[in-house]
């Protein structure tokens, strides 16, 4: 019997400048190992090809995240892609994707990157103010993000995704419709459109604490959000996640996998696997963070391994909804019932009721889904379901 297919991640953790509220695992240099840290993962991949969650598993996404992925030259990625089919079967329509910065791309690089095997190109553009841009920590300019597209597009990109950050401080709800109206003209097959966060340990987390940096409001990034939706949606866009938009078809079929708990794999320094070992049970791992570890790690031993845990069957039930209810289609009672063998309403029934209340979740039939104003709270309303 053929078995499941499964997506892999790759991390590339290297950048040109750390961006002031990013707390990814991510560093800044002012040369990217290159051929050092993809022996590293070549060596990973060997590694994982033979072990027995993963032997004779077809891919069906492959995802270059970071960090800057573009930093690393097309040769290298042509090695990987050799090995990767050498090793696995690759789905004939899977999607592969690469995260890119504007800036950095000409059309040379990008027939490179095309050649070696990407089908799916996502743009970190965040947003087409420089005044924004700059703020951000961007190392780009609003031309570079229509220069780069353009170069895809005449490279024979026909998938292409645009990052846009909200909420920023000093931003306008003018400045955001600028953007907004700048991303929609370029024609993209898929925006993600993410509400700026303080993380603890940014730069930005810091200023704001001191009060350095003023956060906008939060019903003035509510605003922003509704505007977000409404405009897109309108221009042929579909919300099929919190933060996603696609035009039909087009949707990142990586990500899906992830908040339907799907299993895979993830390469490189500080990612992250997950493999649903049986029904009540899982297992979840991450690589040394640290980039010269993890190389030593994988290099010598082929598994650069930092720590595993594994999932109990409370934080199974608890990421249906937590991962489930991100996308707008929202859950299926049934398919609960039979995953888990428990009665969804006997043990969320009185949450899922209070929240229909407060007109925070929509129920049809046996699918319960965020409503739009459960969309504007999304993380308060999918807390309720970890009591």
């Amino acid at each position: 019997m053929k078995r499941a297919p499964f997506s892999l991640y790759v991390h590339i953790p290297y950048c040109i400048q750390k961006c002031p509220y990013c707390d990814f695992n991510t560093y800044a240099v002012a040369r990217v190992p290159q051929q050092e840290y993809m022996r590293s993962a070549f060596a990973e991949l060997d590694y994982y090809a033979v072990q027995p969650e993963w032997k004779l598993r077809p891919l069906h996404t492959v995802y270059f995240g970071g960090g800057t992925p573009s930093l690393i030259e097309p040769k290298y990625y042509l090695q990987f892609f050799k090995l990767l089919k050498e090793r696995f079967e690759i789905s004939s329509n899977a999607e592969i994707t690469l995260e890119a910065n504007p800036g950095m791309l000409d059309r040379e690089i990008l027939d490179g990157f095309l050649e070696a095997g990407f089908n799916r190109l996502s743009l970190g553009s965040q947003s087409f103010q420089p005044e924004t841009l700059e703020k951000l920590g961007r190392v780009h300019t609003p031309d570079q993000i229509h220069f780069s597209v353009e170069q895809a597009r005449i490279a024979g990109f026909d998938n292409i995704s645009l990052d846009l950050i909200f909420g920023v401080p000093e931003q306008t709800q003018e400045n955001l419709r600028d953007d907004i109206t700048s991303a929609i003209a370029l024609g993209p097959e898929h925006i993600s459109a993410y509400s700026l966060t303080y993380e603890k340990g940014t730069p930005f987390y810091k200023a704001k604490a001191q009060g350095v940096l003023r956060a906008l409001p939060d019903d003035v990034v509510g605003d922003m959000m509704e505007e977000l939706i409404e405009r897109l949606t309108a221009s042929g866009f579909v919300q099929y996640e919190i933060s996603n938009f696609a035009q039909k078809g087009k949707e990142s079929k990586h990500n899906t996998a992830y908040w339907k708990r799907s299993d895979y794999l993830g390469l490189g320094a500080g990612a992250h696997s997950y493999f649903r070992s049986s029904v009540d049970s899982a297992l979840r791992w991450s690589n040394y963070a640290l980039p010269v570890e993890y190389m030593n790690q994988a290099t010598a031993l082929g598994s650069a391994l930092s720590w595993s845990d594994v999932l109990k069957p409370e934080d199974l039930l608890f990421e249906f909804f937590f991962l489930g209810l991100r996308n707008l289609e929202g859950v299926s009672l049934r398919d609960f019932k039979k995953e888990f063998s428990l009665d969804p309403l006997e043990r969320y029934g009185p949450t899922i009721e209070n929240l229909k209340e407060a007109g925070l979740l929509k129920v049809k039939s046996d699918k319960i889904a965020l409503s739009p104003e459960g969309v504007l709270v999304a993380d308060s309303v999918i807390e309720q379901f970890a009591a």
